[in-house]
């Protein structure tokens, strides 16, 4: 073996926010700093084989890094086998894009193994295809694009291989509360409405395009009507979150330019344009979310995937 078969990588997956109001399927933001970690070696045993800490699946095509590993290896074409470790350090079923950090993180790190043949965008199959376990079969980028290739990700529901990149140009602070109850993402989508009607689906269109303009813009003390009206899916989730109403008020009151639902949830977001403002929102809407609720403060992530440490 070369001494490059006994090296281990280090990667971070960033957790990201989803659908961001009227953007369901569609619109992305990558995290900095919070996500999960996977350490990637070569293993003398064939296949993909997976240890955690955490209660997740540990068989590889249950798992979204170890589907997403094994993809990349038979795009490789090279049959080795790699151990993950994985540590998952966003909760599971929070919102925030656990299984989509791990498919990122699984399929960078083997990337990084294998002497990095490929770019980003030619993983983006492997992570899209990983992050399918996660949501009942249904193919979507809204998190897992974002974590891949961090910032603002607007990508296509019908094709999500089809996606932007769009930027920011202000820094945008985040407040993230995280209630103490879990969702899963194939479980949330099984409470959406089957049909919506031409009014609630041109509102939301017309929503969404306002609300990038003044994301892209800076303007973000604008991007609260737009983003907090959504008439087709948070208002079906949101009764998953006994105190939904609740923290989007205290976040409001605290000064949050704007306050909704990530992805299925149960997390929410605000979003500032200080960093003084964001500890106090994070505050506000901590207490009102109940018992056992946990906050992030953060920011918008522009380098998604990355390698942190090799061994």
């Amino acid at each position: 073996m070369s001494n490059s078969d006994h090296q281990t990588i280090k990667v971070l997956g960033p957790a990201s926010l989803s659908n961001l109001g009227p953007g369901f399927d569609t619109l992305g933001l990558c995290l900095k700093g919070v996500g999960d970690t996977i350490e990637a070696r070569f293993s003398s045993t064939p296949g993909i084989s997976i240890t955690s800490s955490a209660k997740i699946p540990t068989k590889p095509e249950e798992n979204t890094a170890g589907c997403a590993s094994h993809l990349v290896m038979t795009k490789a074409g090279d049959k080795r086998g790699i151990h993950l470790k994985i540590k998952k350090g966003i909760p599971i079923g929070s919102g925030i894009g656990g299984s989509a950090a791990s498919a990122s993180a699984g399929a960078w790190a083997t990337n990084l193994l294998l002497g990095k043949p490929f770019k980003k965008e030619e993983l983006t199959y492997a992570v899209l295809e990983a992050e399918r376990l996660a949501s009942g079969g249904v193919l979507h980028g809204d998190n897992a694009l974002p974590s891949l290739f961090g910032g603002l990700i607007l990508t296509s529901p019908v094709n999500p291989l089809d996606y932007r990149r769009v930027n920011l140009s202000e820094d945008l602070h985040i407040a993230i509360v995280l209630p103490k109850q879990s969702i899963l993402t194939a479980d949330a989508r099984t409470i959406l409405p089957s049909a919506i009607n031409r009014t609630d689906a041109i509102h939301n269109a017309s929503d969404l395009v306002f609300m990038l303009h003044a994301l892209v813009t800076g303007n973000y003390e604008a991007v609260a009507p737009y983003m907090m009206r959504d008439r087709i899916v948070e208002p079906a989730r949101a009764s998953l979150v006994p105190h939904y109403q609740d923290i989007r008020e205290a976040g409001l009151e605290a000064g949050a330019c704007a306050v909704a639902l990530t992805g299925s949830g149960p997390a929410m977001f605000g979003i500032s344009k200080d960093f003084k403002s964001t500890s106090k929102i994070l505050d506000a809407m901590v207490a009102a979310a109940g018992e056992g609720a946990k906050g992030i403060i953060t920011m918008a992530d522009m380098d998604g995937v990355k390698e942190i440490e090799s061994l």
